[in-house]
């Protein structure tokens, strides 16, 4: 298995053990994203756990819908070019 791929399964698991909810990736050009649920309720505690996770990821975020509120980690594909804090491009 490719590190890329390694590190997203790694990273969905912990997700996954996080929140209690299955999370789920997207192959996107260049990297993965994976994609978790988030709970209604979390606790401080929870808080602090999912964003040590989340920092292991080579970007982070969350995006709330009608459906709920997402949290999303991306990983660098192993051919990609990192990109460097504060860089736009």
């Amino acid at each position: 298995m490719c590190p890329s791929k390694a590190r997203a399964v790694a990273l969905a698991a912990r997700l996954t053990a996080v929140t209690g909810n299955e999370a789920w990736a997207e192959a996107l050009p260049e990297r993965i994203r994976i994609k978790v649920s988030l709970p209604a309720r979390l606790t401080e505690a929870g808080c602090r756990s999912l964003l040590a996770v989340l920092a292991d990821a080579d970007r982070y975020g969350h995006e709330v819908t009608l459906l709920g509120a997402v949290a999303w980690a991306e990983i660098d594909g192993d051919g990609a070019t990192a990109r460097k804090p504060g860089s736009s491009s």
